[in-house]
């Protein structure tokens, strides 16, 4: 667990001298994310919030993604992701983060470990898919690590 705290801890830095701001919507990890983001120091200064959207019907109440979208595209996939990010578009950060995925059986044909993480980055939006292994525990972490190693990507490039 250390490394990824100071994986956080490098977001939340590279944040502040980037003067950028991030937003999130998190279905797989359950909030990680953003514990690991406020658990830093001045993390206000740069982390606006975002929402845990662990089901299907929280992307559509929490999102306002129709659920026929969501059932024609998979519960977990790029469209998916792509959607939420769009959704969120009214958050004024400047990276916005989604990660959906299974940590748990394997869904819609889909195998455990299965991770989409899309960015928005000043309207450019990418998404990825990732395969983790391990314990549900472990997959989590290891999805919100990669998230986190993605928005240092991104503030590199800026």
């Amino acid at each position: 667990m250390e490394n990824i705290k100071a994986l956080a801890l490098e977001v939340v830095e590279s944040l502040k001298a980037a003067n950028l701001r991030l937003g999130l919507a998190e279905s797989i990890t359950g909030g990680l994310i953003g514990h690991l983001i406020t658990n830093i120091d001045g993390a206000s200064r740069v982390f606006l919030g975002g929402h845990i959207v662990y089901s299907a019907e929280a992307k559509c109440v929490m999102l306002n993604i129709p659920m026929h979208n969501i059932h024609e595209a998979g519960t977990i996939s790029e469209e998916v992701t792509k959607m939420m990010l769009n959704q969120m578009a009214e958050l004024p950060s400047d990276i916005n983060l989604a990660i959906t995925g299974i940590a748990g059986q394997p869904v819609e044909g889909l195998p455990r470990g299965t991770v989409f993480i899309g960015m928005n980055c000043c309207g450019n939006i990418t998404v990825q898919k990732f395969k983790f292994d391990g314990t549900r525990e472990e997959i989590k972490q290891q999805a919100a690590a990669q998230a986190l190693k993605l928005i240092l990507e991104y503030i590199e490039t800026v």
